[in-house]
């Protein structure tokens, strides 16, 4: 292989330069296929109302019993559950107040809202995605008796009463009966029912209260309160959600659902439970986006 020698160029001579592109490179990004932008506030909407039909779920156990001690006297033990328990002047619909939950189904038909526009929709398909609903749709608890109990009466030399367990002064105990329930009653009225043990003769006997009527003598659950020489307490503590009533348990959001689209999952938690005119057992149930 031969290596030239260097030799310097001729004068005026001037080596040639690379053409240089001025332009602004761009990149090619654009697809062949047809493109559409979703804009989440146009297709998501603010409100989804549904259809349900309410179904009152039975006691598990209905085989309860409960017996009053008294001044240290066993009375006979009694069936919670049973009528012939009741005492008089304090039945208030027994039958329709032991059930120890109401379902609301859905029936298949809701509304949707955005903006003042409004859509209805069938099963769980929507226009912007497909609507995930549990069965049934919501379950409202109720607070039941789940095993035999018994309650000692005594009265000390003071002339203050005490009674356990657990164990208190001038106290009256209530506890959670199961909740009131029947076709065509209003909804607040689908409420916790409680009770609590007196006695007739020799016998046991139940006394029922409603929370409306707790409510109305100011010592509503769960705290009590007092009332001229005792104290209402509740035994065991309920939780909010039993001792709420349906539309207030709607309210508070305890009913949800999820929506499925393009643009993910999203959920949404009920704020108003509403009854359907000349359908006792129907309501529509509104569930707001959350944020």
């Amino acid at each position: 292989m031969h290596i030239l020698p260097f030799t310097m160029p001729s004068k005026g001579y001037e080596p040639s330069q690379p053409e240089v592109n001025d332009e602004e490179g761009v990149l090619d990004i654009v697809h062949p296929a047809p493109c559409t932008l979703i804009e989440e506030a146009k297709v998501l909407a603010d409100t989804l109302i549904l259809r349900c039909a309410l179904r009152p779920l039975s006691l598990q156990n209905d085989k309860i019993h409960v017996q009053l001690i008294m001044e240290g006297e066993v009375l006979e033990n009694t069936p919670l559950y049973e009528d012939e328990s009741v005492a008089y002047g304090y039945e208030w619909e027994r039958k329709d107040s032991c059930w120890h939950g109401v379902a609301l189904d859905y029936t298949g038909i809701g509304r949707g809202e955005k903006g003042g526009e409004s859509f209805t929709f069938y099963g769980n398909s929507l226009p912007f995605g497909e609507i995930q609903i549990p069965h049934p749709l919501y379950t409202k608890p109720f607070n039941v008796e789940l095993a035999h109990y018994q309650e000692r009466l005594t009265t000390l030399l003071e002339g203050q009463v005490l009674r356990s367990p657990p164990g208190a002064l001038d106290t009256q105990f209530l506890r959670g009966y199961g909740g009131y329930y029947k076709e065509g009653a209003h909804l607040e009225d689908i409420q916790q029912i409680y009770y609590h043990l007196t006695s007739k003769g020799r016998r046991t006997r139940v006394c029922l209260m409603t929370s409306t009527t707790l409510y109305d003598q100011r010592t509503p659950p769960p705290l009590g309160g007092e009332i001229v020489d005792y104290t209402v307490q509740f035994i065991p503590t309920l939780r909010k959600e039993e001792y709420l009533s349906l539309p207030g348990a709607i309210a508070a959001g305890y009913a949800q659902l999820s929506v499925s689209s393009e643009l993910g999952i999203h959920t949404f938690s009920s704020y108003l439970c509403e009854s359907v005119s000349g359908f006792p057992n129907l309501v529509n149930v509104c569930f707001q986006k959350n944020l």
